[in-house]
């Protein structure tokens, strides 16, 4: 008799059972533990694993996304339905929660948040040369979206010193965050405009 799943009961297959802190899953379980294969799930506890896959989620945003970039475990990146999924990064935000959907077209914005407030030329210098005893006490990604609300993605949220590694390794993810929304923002705005200019010279040849 094969061993079975520790949530659902369900008998595990060799090639069938995903290992978390404290023993084995089925496939099926898996997928709603890990946030449709969002996140890793080998450090949660049975407690965790037990109550993620009890809650109830909206699993058409998760149907309707498909993964084409990655950046560390903060970000997922759907270029073909130009969305993006702020996952649940435990290290940083030390809780549990939902991925978040959001659709490219209801970005106004993107920026990088830290503190003490300097100029970002400066605070890049300062992490290449990797010299400075400043601390910084914490890093962030805000979304700023079209209806006035607001999404972080938390990288640093206690005082790092700038020349640390984990201090050069988290600004250098905020960096490509940045980068990759600022550029799907513009890639959406070029083709919404694109598409508004096509439909006035349709319009105008009637």
């Amino acid at each position: 008799m094969g061993k079975t799943c520790d949530v659902c009961g369900n008998e595990l297959g060799f090639l069938k059972k995903f290992k978390y802190a404290e023993g084995y899953i089925c496939k099926e379980c898996y997928g709603k533990a890990s946030r449709q294969f969002t996140e890793t799930i080998r450090s949660k506890s049975f407690a965790e694993i037990k109550a993620l896959c009890s809650e109830e989620r909206d699993e058409a945003s998760f149907e309707n996304f498909t993964v084409t970039g990655k950046i560390g475990s903060y970000m997922l990146i759907d270029d073909k339905h130009k969305r993006i999924c702020i996952t649940c990064n435990r290290l940083t935000s030390q809780k549990v929660s939902e991925p978040k959907f959001l659709d490219v077209k209801d970005i106004k914005k993107v920026y990088i948040g830290y503190q003490p407030r300097m100029d970002i030329h400066t605070l890049e210098q300062l992490v290449m040369e990797q010299r400075s005893e400043q601390t910084i006490d914490h890093l962030k990604v805000g979304i700023v979206l079209e209806n006035g609300h607001q999404e972080e993605i938390t990288l640093v949220q206690k005082p790092l010193r700038i020349k640390s590694y984990a201090f050069r390794q988290s600004f250098q993810f905020a960096k490509r965050i940045n980068e990759e929304v600022e550029a799907l923002i513009n890639e959406t705005r070029q083709a919404n405009a694109e598409q508004a200019a096509k439909g006035e010279r349709e319009y105008a040849e009637v």
